[in-house]
């Protein structure tokens, strides 16, 4: 027996759907299964009891990040490959895609340590102006601490001068007082 499903919906591609469909297609003579436009189509061939398990299974079972709103189940006429010959397809289609990406990931490692490179030496650069800036402080605070000793200075010279003049006011009016008779 020969059906053909075809499985729709909003994410059934690129979600590990014909992996797991052919991790349950051990009973079967025949399986294939094939992304075709937004659809995954799988077509398989096996005596009446595993073709009907399968399709049970096939209705049940989606990866977690499916998201499937019909499996629609016909009869099939074509030919279909063995299960064996469409898994060493898969394999090799998939190694090359595992390939493609790991060349892909080799570019982005070499241009994040080209980017790290240049990190280094923004940070090295940046230690090099916290140092300056710490020596700017130290001067800073040397500084500040001849000024409030400065400025203790001046108040202490201001407070005598201040009292000085206030006794010889105080004097003066006295003196005053005393001639006008107060």
């Amino acid at each position: 027996m020969k059906a053909k499903l075809t499985i729709k919906g909003e994410r059934v591609q690129e979600v590990g759907y014909r992996l797991l469909l052919l991790s349950k297609a051990r009973e079967l003579d025949g399986f294939e299964a094939y992304n075709v436009g937004n659809d995954l189509v799988v077509y398989i061939e096996g005596d009446s009891e595993s073709t009907a398990r399968f399709l049970e299974l096939a209705k049940t079972d989606a990866p977690p990040a499916a998201i499937v709103s019909e499996i629609i189940p016909e009869p099939y006429e074509g030919r279909i490959m063995r299960v064996a010959d469409f898994r060493d397809q898969f394999n090799s289609e998939q190694l090359v895609k595992i390939a493609l990406a790991g060349v892909e990931m080799k570019g982005d490692i070499k241009e994040m340590k080209g980017d790290i490179k240049e990190m280094k030496g923004d940070i090295k650069e940046m230690k090099g102006d916290i140092k300056e800036m710490k020596g700017d402080i130290k001067e800073i605070i040397g500084k500040q601490d001849i000024l409030i000793k400065e400025t203790r200075e001046l108040r202490t010279d201001l407070r005598s001068m201040v009292n000085e003049r206030l006794d010889r006011i105080e004097k003066d009016v006295s003196l005053i007082k005393q001639k006008i008779g107060l």
